[in-house]
């Protein structure tokens, strides 16, 4: 095994923790509106992290009582001292300690001990899940009419109603499946469909104390794990989902899964998946593209207008450059064309590498970020080979499902390539997909892909569902 050291170490001191800590007086403390805090949860978070500290001194801790503001970096040990705490408190057994190891952010172990249950359940990146020392599977097998699934606590810290979520996928799945569970504890969660107690879990959360242990043990006893809404699990999803085979996992996440509806020449159109251009878009990067376009003629003694770069937005360098040509009557040499674009990137690099929320278009960071939390699919499709990273430096990544940017090997927009790409990652059909474009070269693309579109930035369009100048209208529901 190759994380076997770190596995024996954290299934000992867990247990340790709790033989030391977990018979004595609980003393509850209201740690928020709705959560508790014991002396007993501080006290054995503080026994794991000083045993991490003297075993590991280089590692990180991420604790749900003392050190949840650090970040995610190199080795970082998850530690939930009592997931369940209002179980424990309540007299319900159903509680436990748990602990991940991240290594370069990814899950690499997970151990959780089930201290009412005499369970301990582990797992080490590739080498399997064990039960008490014996390796286990899940339930590859099962079918929905046998399959049993529990859902985690409501979270209330959340601010895209993870409670109707939770409610509404309730309602679509209870009679598609034998049984709904809910146990209060998401190591009960996750460790039930490791052992076959269960066959899948959805739990809400960022929290990765809460999911992290999990995570590892159900990937390495053989379930799909995904994000709420069908794609590979990311750190910083807003949940996870975990199933026992493929088939039951989609049907969870079809059960889970939200739609975009707009109404559009009187009729309500509802769509599974919004997938985004990114400049002129999320940012006002256009801006920035004609500065460095115009820069860069004007040292080859040409002129470039506004009204000149308006049509040629996402047309690509070659179609950018032989316009200018064509509008001067004269052709520039190889050299110059190279010249050209050197001047041109240089000069956007620079402007780019100060873009800050100052840049984006009104409403569309709250308009992605309310589609995702509504567990809708999104992308991000660019022609830019600059979008991800400016996505990154805005800080969106977990926004969006996937993003394809100019570095990815399709030829420029109005070529569908790009968007149909985009769909294909998704797995949505282009008829249930709705574009948001700002350019004449992207809506062609779009259309082209068989999807809908809506317009971005003022300009008109007959074949578009709506033409808007930002997203402040769109987030008027």
């Amino acid at each position: 095994m190759k994380y076997k050291n770190e596995i024996e170490f954290i299934s000992v001191i867990m247990r340790a923790a709790f033989d030391k800590y977990g018979g004595e007086s609980l003393n509850t403390v209201q740690k928020s509106n709705f959560d508790l805090v014991t002396d007993i949860d501080i006290k054995i978070e503080k026994y794991i992290t000083d045993a991490i500290h003297k075993a590991f001194p280089t590692d990180r801790i991420h604790g749900e009582e003392f050190s949840y503001n650090e970040s995610i970096e190199g080795r970082t040990w998850t530690v939930d001292p009592i997931d369940g705490t209002c179980n424990m408190a309540n007299g319900s057994k159903l509680f436990g300690v748990q602990c991940a190891l991240i290594s370069n952010g990814e899950i690499v172990v997970g151990a959780v001990y089930l201290p009412h249950f005499g369970e301990t359940i582990y797992a080490g990146k590739g080498d399997g899940c064990y039960f008490n020392g014996k390796k286990i599977t899940v339930d590859a097998d099962v079918e929905f009419n046998n399959a049993i699934v529990s859902f985690g606590d409501y979270p209330h810290a959340n601010k895209y109603n993870a409670a109707e979520i939770q409610h509404t996928a309730i309602k679509k799945l209870y009679s598609r499946i034998a049984k709904i569970r809910m146990f209060g504890a998401a190591c009960m969660d996750f460790s039930f469909v490791a052992q076959r107690r269960t066959h899948g879990t959805v739990v809400i959360t960022k929290n990765l104390w809460d999911i992290a242990p999990g995570i590892a043990i159900c990937r390495e006893a053989g379930a799909v794990v995904t994000n709420l809404k069908g794609m590979p699990y990311r750190l910083g999803d807003n949940g996870v989902v975990v199933a026992a085979s493929a088939r039951l996992n989609k049907l969870i996440c079809d059960c889970i899964a939200g739609e975009y509806v707009i109404e559009a020449d009187g009729k309500a159109k509802a769509f599974d998946a919004c997938i985004f251009d990114f400049d002129g878009v999320i940012a006002d990067t256009e801006k920035f593209h004609f500065a460095a376009w115009k820069h860069a003629f004007s040292a080859m003694g040409a002129t470039f207008t506004d009204k000149d770069y308006l049509p040629l937005k996402s047309t690509g360098k070659k179609n950018i450059i032989a316009a200018v040509e064509r509008k001067r009557g004269e052709k520039f040499t190889d050299e110059q064309k190279a010249k050209i674009a050197e001047l041109k990137d240089a000069k956007f690099a620079s402007l780019a590498a100060g873009v800050n929320d100052d840049d984006m278009i009104v409403g569309a960071r709250e308009f992605a970020s309310r589609i995702n939390g509504a567990c809708i699919k999104t992308a991000v499709a660019s022609s830019a080979k600059t979008a991800g990273n400016m996505i990154a430096r805005l800080d969106m990544k977990n926004i969006f499902d996937t993003v394809i940017d100019g570095n990815a090997p399709f030829p420029k927009k109005p070529s569908p390539d790009i968007y149909i790409a985009a769909m294909k990652r998704l797995g949505v059909s282009p008829k249930k997909c709705v574009v948001f474009e700002d350019s004449a070269a992207g809506i062609e693309s779009a259309l082209s892909a068989g999807a809908s579109v809506i317009v971005i930035g003022g300009m008109k369009d007959s074949r578009a569902l709506m033409c808007v100048d930002d997203f402040t209208h769109l987030l008027v529901k």
